[in-house]
């Protein structure tokens, strides 16, 4: 136990010279006024302060004080962080989000703690839907993350970062422990804080650009889980009889690009709006076996510059998304949040940089 409280305000302290700014021969206030801050008897303060002092972070210099000798505190985290975790071991999006946000949290001086999800999908209970979101939507259970719910309540993390969607249950329980929470991906159902994917000005660009490249028959391609937010603004721009293909389960893609095959040749979408790479390159690949080039349609692709996929079309248009800076994004909000003490960061969205590849037209409009 004593070691444990050592720890603690070891990590405490270090987070106060971060938060701080501190530099290299800034004083850190009298002992009495740390145990007050900290909420620690004076022995462990001090074994606090000697355990930084052999590490290298503090100078204690007899009768004067504690001075700051390595503001960086390399190797010792402020913070501890708690990322939920549901896709990570087989998806790309997620593998690449999970690193990066790992990555700027490090930086960051923080410890991450990684919640994996063990419930399957096909649970019945982890499916609903409102009257904001009327389609079928996965929720979390704070106990779906085995230890989640021990570490909050022991204040063995200082924030959380969810990439899917929790209940209102969870939520709750999150809130009444005052722990900051950010979602980091999609806006889902009720997730209320966090960075999102700016889909909505995404899909209002799309259609400015390809009337601009005077589409007559655009399709948009999207997941399932963010038609209602898009579809409106497509249907609005092209009229609501243009086509519409959800993307929820493996498969879809070849089934998309089966029925725009089907279609007669003056009906085919001479565009596509693709919200998903996988989705994009999976409908794109499977039209190219059955049309020749010329007949291809042209794409505005959302995708992942870590990717790096090659799509065989010459008309091309790239909403390049940033994993690595919407990640960062992600990480500021949550650090912001924190040293606020406060729980309600509102949402922030994310517009990636678009670029037109098909060669006659090039455009950039920064996020």
């Amino acid at each position: 136990m004593t070691e444990r409280k050592t720890e603690r305000a070891k990590q405490l302290l270090v987070r106060y010279i971060r938060d701080r700014q501190m530099k290299n021969g800034d004083k850190l206030p009298p002992q009495n006024e740390l145990r007050r801050i900290f909420r620690y008897g004076a022995t462990t303060i001090c074994s606090a302060i000697n355990a930084l002092k052999h590490d290298g972070v503090l100078e204690v210099r007899d009768k004067v004080g504690v001075f700051v000798l390595n503001p960086e505190a390399g190797g010792h985290a402020g913070r501890v962080i708690g990322i939920t975790m549901v896709h990570g071991e087989n998806n790309f999006y997620y593998s690449c989000l999970l690193a990066s946000l790992q990555m700027h949290l490090v930086e960051n001086g923080c410890m991450v703690r990684l919640f994996r999800c063990l419930r399957k999908e096909s649970s019945g209970r982890i499916l609903f839907e409102t009257d904001d979101f009327p389609g079928l939507r996965l929720l979390f259970e704070t106990d779906d993350f085995p230890g989640l719910r021990r570490s909050i309540e022991n204040s063995e993390i200082q924030g959380l970062i969810h990439l899917n969607d929790l209940s209102r249950t969870a939520l709750d329980f999150i809130k009444s422990r005052k722990l900051p929470l950010i979602f980091v991906g999609s806006r889902g159902g009720i997730a209320e804080n966090g960075v999102f994917f700016d889909y909505g000005r995404i899909v209002e660009r799309a259609c400015e650009m390809l009337k601009r490249r005077q589409a007559r028959h655009p399709a948009l391609i999207c997941p399932a889980t963010i038609r209602q937010e898009v579809e409106g603004i497509f249907h609005g721009n092209f009229g609501r009889t243009a086509p519409v293909f959800p993307q929820s389960r493996v498969g879809d893609d070849r089934d998309t690009a089966l029925a725009v095959f089907a279609m007669r040749e003056s009906e085919r979408p001479d565009w596509l709006i693709c919200l998903d790479d996988f989705a994009a390159l999976g409908v794109i690949s499977a039209l190219a076996r059955y049309l020749p080039p010329d007949r291809m349609p042209g794409a505005f692709v959302m995708y992942d510059r870590g990717s790096r996929m090659d799509y065989p079309l010459s008309k091309l248009i790239c909403c390049d998304n940033d994993l690595h800076k919407f990640a960062a994004m992600g990480v500021k909000l949550l650090m912001k949040t924190m040293m606020s003490g406060g729980q309600s960061t509102g949402a922030v969205f994310y517009f990636p940089e678009i670029t037109d590849l098909s060669g006659d037209l090039s455009i950039q409009q920064e996020g």
